[in-house]
C-alpha cells in the first residue's frame, strides 16, 4: 500500500458507518432516522480528518458530509442536540422483525457506496494538502467545492456495478438488518465529544462487523478497484472545472 492510500482500519471505520447510515432506512421513529444518518456520515469524515492529521472541528466542513445546503438532516441534529439527548425511549423503539435481506432493499446498496466514495473522496483531498488552516470560513468554502465536485461526478458516472456487488455482498448475513438498526440506533443517537479520536468506538462485531468484512471484500475486486480508480478521475476533472475562474 502507498502512503497515499486509506489503511485497513480506516476503510474499515467508513464501512461501519456506511452501514449505520443505510441503516437508517428501516428505522421507523421519523427524524431519529434523519438525526441518525446525519452523525454517521459526519464521523465517517471526522475519522477521516483524524487519521490525516487535522484537529478542528468537523463542523468547520459541514458541507462535506451534509451537503452544501443547510439540510434538514443537520439541523434535525443540532436540535437535538440543544435539547441534551434524544430520548431513551425513542431509541429503545421496538425493532421490527425485518424480513428484508440488508442489500436487498432498495437504496441500501447506494447508501453505503456514496459514504464510501464520500470518505475516500475526502481522505484523496486531505492526502494532498487541502483543507488545510485554522480559519473556519476558508475551510467551509473548500468543503462546498469538493462536495459540488463530489456530487457532480457521482451524478455523471455509471456506478450500478458497485452497487450490485454491495447489493450481493450485503444479502449474505439474514440477521444484518435488525443488527444494523439496533447498532445504528445505539452508537449514533447520541452525541459525544470529538475529541483526538474522532467519536464514538467503532468496532461492532457480530453480524454488523461480518457485513464490514463483507463490504471490504467488495472493495478488493479488481473490477471495483477500477471503478474506483475512475470515479477518483472523475472527481479530480469536476474539482478542477470548480476551481478555474468564471469568464465574464
Amino acid at each position: 500500500m502507498s502512503g497515499t492510500e486509506p489503511s485497513r482500519q480506516l476503510i474499515s471505520e467508513w464501512a461501519v458507518c456506511a452501514i449505520a447510515s443505510a441503516a437508517t432506512r428501516f428505522i421507523p421513529v421519523p427524524l431519529l432516522d434523519d438525526a441518525v444518518k446525519y452523525r454517521a456520515i459526519r464521523i465517517a469524515v471526522l475519522r477521516t480528518l483524524r487519521a490525516n492529521g487535522r484537529t478542528y472541528s468537523s463542523e468547520w466542513v459541514e458541507p462535506l458530509y451534509a451537503g452544501v445546503d443547510a439540510t434538514s438532516a443537520g439541523m434535525i441534529w443540532r436540535s437535538f442536540r440543544y435539547l441534551g439527548t434524544v430520548p431513551r425511549r425513542v431509541i429503545l423503539f421496538p425493532i421490527r422483525k425485518y424480513v428484508a435481506l440488508f442489500g436487498s432493499v432498495r437504496g441500501v446498496p447506494t447508501d453505503v457506496m456514496t459514504v464510501l466514495l464520500l470518505a475516500r473522496t475526502v481522505h484523496r483531498c486531505l492526502v494532498q494538502g487541502r483543507l488545510v488552516g485554522s480559519e473556519q470560513k476558508q475551510l467551509r468554502a473548500e468543503a462546498v467545492q469538493i462536495r459540488l465536485a463530489f456530487d457532480a461526478a457521482l451524478k455523471g458516472m455509471d456506478l450500478r456495478l458497485f452497487t450490485a456487488a454491495l447489493a450481493d455482498g450485503l444479502s449474505q448475513g439474514r440477521g444484518l438488518t435488525a443488527a444494523a438498526v439496533r447498532y445504528a440506533r445505539m452508537t449514533f443517537a447520541h452525541d459525544t465529544h470529538e475529541g483526538q479520536a474522532g467519536g464514538p468506538g467503532l468496532d461492532p462485531g457480530g453480524a454488523v462487523g461480518e457485513g464490514v468484512e463483507r463490504v471490504e471484500e467488495v472493495l478488493r475486486r479488481p473490477e471495483i478497484a477500477r471503478l474506483i480508480e475512475e470515479f477518483d478521475a472523475a472527481f479530480d476533472v469536476e474539482l478542477a472545472k470548480g476551481a478555474r475562474p468564471k469568464r465574464r
